[in-house]
């Protein structure tokens, strides 16, 4: 294993165990201090706006080649966002100060983790393939989400527990830890880093179908992170522990079919992979739109569980092919210009979704209407043109 992917999975490994024990359960500590979806959809869109602003600090940190900064600038944002959600679950009041605090340094922290998570994964894959004449981000994001899978749950089991009990301060204790001790032993690796970042080329091209895929994928990766862990949330009856036994398990099986499938998604024909990818994601929220409370256990389970394996089979359909068009070009650029459009397009859609729910209202029904909306629009990301991979894999082929 290089050095640059031991830097990325040790990054990616232990920022995912910090956000399984808080960041994970947002939407589920906003909805027990009796906010609800329009104030969520505030939240969200409040999140784009830090994203943004954090954004430019982040590439200036880079252009600086203050590599290791940038890392504690991740451990710094996680701990803070930590210690105002922990504040407003003490607060006997709602605090609107705390809570747009809360969502902007969210934005904050989501910007220094994925930017930095995408930009050593695009790094790493570019260093492990080089010329060689198989392109494999397919088994490479495979490998992630296993990784990703594993820190994650163990996160979440921890992070439900505490919750349940009540004992929020041991998060914000065993967050300062973990992310003490792995900065330091992060520190080392980010030297090495340093010497190799490339400076951000901002032209990146980027045509108008990307562009429309890039804008409606940030408001989709939200819904399955807010609206459908609420969702989960209510199928455990508001029991924060069972809804981290519920995730947990759903992983383990999804882990085991994961396995297999990473290290084929490459030799199939993207395509058709791709295509079929999307077809199945715009089924699963329609899948979404059909559970209620009242769902029979095993058709629930089993509902459950077809919708988390098409959920994660279509993004490791489209992350492959978000970077191997990264890849292909200049994949810094690239990555930046594609986050930049997704926290738009999220702004703009939750701002405008909370204003509609604060004028027509809310009801038990708004969900499941919400993800009947979101299965037609999931058919968009058909648009994504495939000629870049394409003619990137057909050049490989001639060397």
């Amino acid at each position: 294993m290089t050095v640059i992917a031991r830097l990325f999975y040790r990054f990616a490994g232990i920022h995912s165990l910090l956000i399984g024990l808080l960041p994970f359960f947002i939407p589920v500590l906003l909805w027990q201090q009796d906010y609800r979806l329009t104030e969520v959809s505030a939240f969200i869109a409040l999140t784009g706006v830090g994203f943004m602003i954090a954004l430019m600090g982040w590439k200036a940190l880079y252009d600086r080649r203050y590599w290791r900064a940038i890392l504690i600038g991740s451990f710094i944002a996680e701990l803070a966002l930590v210690a105002s959600l922990i504040l407003a679950t003490l607060l006997i009041e709602r605090s609107m100060t705390l809570f747009i605090l809360a969502a902007l340094l969210n934005g904050i922290y989501n910007c220094f983790y994925w930017i930095t998570q995408r930009t050593l994964f695009s790094a790493m894959t570019q260093s492990q393939t080089g010329n060689q004449t198989e392109n494999k981000t397919g088994k490479q994001f495979g490998n992630f989400q296993i990784v990703i899978v594993i820190f994650l749950k163990i996160g979440i089991l921890m992070g439900g527990y505490f919750l349940a009990q009540q004992q929020t301060l041991w998060l914000l204790l065993i967050s300062t830890l973990l992310s003490v001790a792995a900065y330091y032993g992060l520190c080392k690796q980010a030297k090495y880093n340093e010497s190799q970042l490339t400076p951000i080329d901002n032209a990146a091209i980027i045509d108008w179908r990307q562009k429309l895929v890039f804008t409606i994928d940030g408001v989709f990766l939200f819904c399955e992170s807010y609206f459908w862990v609420l969702t989960l949330f209510f199928i455990t009856n508001n029991n924060v522990m069972d809804l981290g036994l519920l995730v947990v398990g759903l992983t383990i099986t999804l882990s085991i079919i994961f396995w297999g499938i990473k290290n084929t998604i490459d030799k199939l024909n993207q395509r058709y992979v791709f295509y079929s990818a999307i077809v199945l994601y715009a089924l699963s929220w329609v899948i979404r739109s059909s559970i209620t409370n009242h769902t029979e256990h095993y058709v629930l389970l089993a509902s459950i569980i077809v919708i988390a394996f098409l959920t994660t089979f279509f993004r490791l359909s489209f992350n492959k092919q978000f970077f191997d068009d990264a890849n292909a070009q200049h994949p810094l650029a690239f990555i930046i210009r594609k986050s930049y459009l997704s926290q738009r397009g999220l702004v703009v859609f939750f701002a405008l979704l909370s204003l509609a729910l604060m004028m027509m209202g809310e009801s038990d029904k708004t969900l499941a209407l919400f993800y009947w909306c979101l299965a037609p629009i999931a058919v968009l990301y058909g648009m994504y043109p495939l000629r870049h991979q394409t003619h990137l894999q057909s050049e490989l082929n001639n060397e």
